[in-house]
């Protein structure tokens, strides 16, 4: 989620937000009111209302956006793990889930800055403390039990990191107003997590662009439990480690080759842009517009390079397969002019109302061929009222040979197989077996557009298909 989408999500509920908190401040006042008519002696400030106006306002915004934004899909679904939030960033190198750890802690920012303005009992650290973990268990627990969320540690750790940074700054404020200057430690304390979040992410980029290969998102965040998970091994595995090609894509992870191929789109027919590209976790997504005021979702994935697009047109297309070729001559003369299908790209058509293009490649060529290859597909349904076509789906990419690396033996591999180092969407339980039949070499871009071997390998787990992807250069 972007810094935009959270906007766009926010615009919609700071109305409903300032309702609430004007009817519970004007409640509230109505209380203090006929409080102080009959004799009540402690007095409320303004600051304090407006403190208690902007918490309840702040929490209203929280709730919808933690809460009732989503849907009733996440049942029983807890997350134990701490700090798995940034091992998944990491083997991820994600933006997004960056974005994601910055904005929890940003998000109970407010609930710190404001607690110290309702009076003497919340000028400390652990009241805040306190408060901040109460506020943020029970809207974990409310999401476990309505379903729409997932319990997690790390959301409890950065609400509360944030709340604490919040109190920290209004903490320093309140010092400079007391002694009229502004002291180091005011300074320090303001600023202490900011710098110690700002180290973090910075030496993790450091490390990053000093690495040659990229991160791979196939490595698990967590080991799974072996221990009471019985293995079987159906198939002889090899002792030696190999040599084998090492290649690079520059469509992966490319803001400015997805940049490109919207020019692209919107010079060749006569195109305009509708807002801005929004981000939605690895896709980059544009909305265009054709002169009859049709819309069309450029869609570009930065994991794996592929882009694609589709009208809002409602055309039903059906068509012999004299038609689909004559068609074929016009986007073929326009992908091959704009560098985008190799000569050798194999013709097909499927479904009455698609082109193919397909270019495949064995693993032993890429493996052991050294030079650049193309591989993928291209799909694209025309449109018989006018050249722009109704669906596209690019997933042709040309891979460009960097050197021979080093990797590790299929007996090696299956080590990090027992020791569980590898992902599964249901984690295995005790009592579960796993019978490994076969086993591949394969590859898989990394982060950084390198398209690395790894291993694949293949078997059952009570009974139902599964597989698992381990790294398998050397380092």
């Amino acid at each position: 989620m972007d810094i935009k989408s959270i906007i766009d999500k926010l615009l919609p509920i700071l109305p409903m937000a300032l309702i609430v908190a004007v009817v519970i401040i004007g409640i509230t006042y109505l209380s203090y009111t006929l409080y102080r008519k009959q004799g009540g002696s402690k007095k409320a400030t303004l600051n304090q209302f407006s403190a208690l106006f902007l918490l309840f306002g702040w929490f209203v915004v929280v709730i919808v956006l933690t809460t009732f934004s989503r849907g009733a899909n996440f049942e029983g679904w807890v997350n134990f793990r701490l700090f798995s939030d940034y091992i998944n960033a990491w083997n991820q190198w994600s933006l997004s889930e960056l974005q994601l750890i910055i904005f929890n802690m940003l998000m109970f920012a407010p609930l710190g800055f404001l607690l110290p303005l309702l009076g003497k009992r919340t000028h400390r650290i652990v009241p805040i403390l306190l408060i901040s973990l109460t506020v943020t268990l029970s809207i974990e627990f409310f999401q476990m039990f309505t379903r729409r969320g997932i319990f997690e540690l790390n959301d409890i750790l950065h609400n509360t990191i944030g709340s604490i940074a919040g109190y920290l700054l209004m903490s320093a404020i309140q010092d400079v107003v007391v002694h009229r200057k502004v002291k180091a430690q005011s300074l320090f304390k303001a600023f202490f997590i900011p710098l110690v979040f700002t180290l973090l992410f910075t030496g993790a980029m450091v490390v990053y662009h000093s690495k040659e290969l990229g991160n791979l998102s196939i490595r698990p965040v967590y080991s799974q439990n072996m221990n009471q998970v019985e293995v079987v091994l159906n198939t002889e595995l090899e002792t030696d480690g190999d040599t084998v090609s090492l290649y690079y894509n520059d469509q992966i992870h490319n803001i400015e080759y997805a940049n490109n191929i919207a020019d692209l789109l919107r010079s060749s027919f006569n195109l305009s842009q509708k807002g801005s590209a929004r981000i939605d976790g690895y896709n980059r997504i544009w909305s265009l517009l054709e002169n009859g005021g049709n819309e069309i979702i450029l869609n570009y994935n930065s994991k794996d390079g592929t882009w694609g697009f589709y009208t809002e047109s409602n055309e039903t297309v059906y068509m012999a397969q004299e038609d689909l070729n004559s068609y074929r001559k016009f986007y073929e003369k326009w992908l091959l002019s704009n560098e985008l299908l190799p000569k050798e790209a194999v013709f097909s058509t499927q479904d009455n109302n698609t082109l193919r293009w397909d270019m495949k490649q064995s693993i032993k060529k890429i493996a052991f061929e050294d030079k650049d290859f193309f591989e993928g597909l291209i799909m694209l349904i025309p449109s018989q009222n006018n050249h722009m076509p109704i669906d596209v789906f690019y997933d042709m990419k040309e891979n460009e040979f960097v050197k021979d690396v080093n990797i590790i033996s299929p007996s090696q591999a299956y080590e990090e197989i027992l020791k569980g180092k590898f992902y599964m969407y249901n984690n295995l339980n005790d009592g579960d077996k796993l019978i490994i039949n076969d086993y591949e070499l394969e590859y898989n871009y990394d982060s950084k557009g390198y398209y690395q071997p790894v291993y694949k390998f293949i078997g059952l787990v009570n009974d139902q298909h599964w597989e698992a992807l381990i790294p398998a250069v050397i380092n």
